[in-house]
């Protein structure tokens, strides 16, 4: 018996579901234009809407083109402070990137890039792409009309709580080697929330006068060399030649920080260093971070971190399959 409707082609379904090295071909070739090391991917844990990849980046790089790619590029700083560029046309473009930080290339773009950190710094950075078949459903699934890829943002500085939000929960996901479940879900929120449209940023010239990059750069170089001193508002105000007042003010609008808060991340970089490379005791690396009191300090880690400074070493030595140093266990 002959069934079907004579004389009309037979629909085609959806093909079966891709590998994630099929969906991210482009993507995982992407890596080659980069000038960092990887340290994780998630390839191998089955995660399909999102390719999700760790690097370790170097403090200061060259002029180099990102690899063009069908995929959303959603890249989050995990550690370190620095000055980017991007160049468009003949004109550069600059941001100043702390832990927090998200840069977002929209399909088919691509970016000149170059970068310089302050001597020491340890820059590290995820890189999440959302697969070009998550998108277009998506936008389908909201009744979008027209072109869904001109909708993303592509932005040096996407200045959007949710976003690195979603991208601590998945970096946390690909150290903890989360099922597909949890790293697919928060992958259809971003892909909605981004095509939805993301809240804007904040009208030029509202609000006080940012800093230029240098003074920026200048005060963070600062910091990082009196880590472990009481650093007050007024030394920075004197090291930069501006009135406290204006610091406070201009220096949270160049960074999205205060200086106190800016400052309470570096040492909770400097001290998570510390207690992932070193057999230091808990209270050398407190007072190495400016902390006299080590219950002040383990209190901060924790708001930081969510565990104890202790936890956090065994943690990290657990992943290394090492044992835990002797200072760490005693601290």
């Amino acid at each position: 018996m002959i069934s079907g409707n004579l004389g009309q082609e037979p629909r085609q379904g959806r093909p079966p579901q891709q590998t994630p090295e099929q969906a991210f071909a482009r993507s995982l070739l992407a890596e080659r234009s980069l000038p960092s090391r990887r340290i994780l991917c998630s390839t191998e844990l089955g995660w399909h809407g999102i390719l999700a990849r760790t690097y370790r980046d170097p403090t200061r790089t060259e002029q180099f083109t990102t690899a063009q790619s069908c995929d959303l590029l959603v890249v989050l700083v995990v550690s370190g402070t620095f000055a980017i560029e991007s160049r468009k046309g003949r004109r550069w473009q600059q941001a100043n990137y702390h832990p927090g930080s998200v840069g977002v290339t929209a399909p088919d773009n691509v970016s000149v890039l170059r970068w310089e950190a302050s001597p020491g710094q340890r820059l590290e950075s995820l890189h999440m792409h959302l697969s070009a078949d998550l998108l277009e459903e998506t936008s389908d699934a909201l009744g979008d009309r027209g072109p869904w890829s001109r909708r993303l943002p592509d932005a040096l500085l996407l200045d959007d709580p949710l976003v690195t939000a979603a991208g601590l929960a998945l970096g946390r996901a690909l150290r903890r080697r989360a099922p597909a479940l949890y790293a697919d879900s928060i992958a259809q929120m971003l892909a909605t929330h981004l095509l939805y449209g993301p809240e804007p940023a904040v009208a030029p010239g509202v609000g006080p006068a940012a800093l230029c990059a240098t003074a920026v750069r200048h005060i963070i170089t600062y910091m990082h060399e009196h880590l472990h001193e009481d650093v007050s508002l007024d030394d920075l105000a004197a090291h930069t030649n501006v009135s406290k007042y204006h610091l406070l003010r201009s220096f949270a609008k160049s960074t999205g920080f205060t200086p106190h808060r800016y400052l309470v991340n570096l040492r909770m970089e400097r001290a998570a260093d510390l207690l992932r490379d070193t057999a230091q005791p808990v209270l050398q690396i407190s007072q190495a971070c400016g902390y006299r009191s080590q219950g002040q300090f383990a209190a901060t880690f924790r708001r930081r971190f969510g565990v104890s400074p202790t936890d956090f070493r065994l943690r990290y030595q657990g992943e290394r399959g090492g044992a835990a140093p002797a200072a760490g266990r005693r601290a």
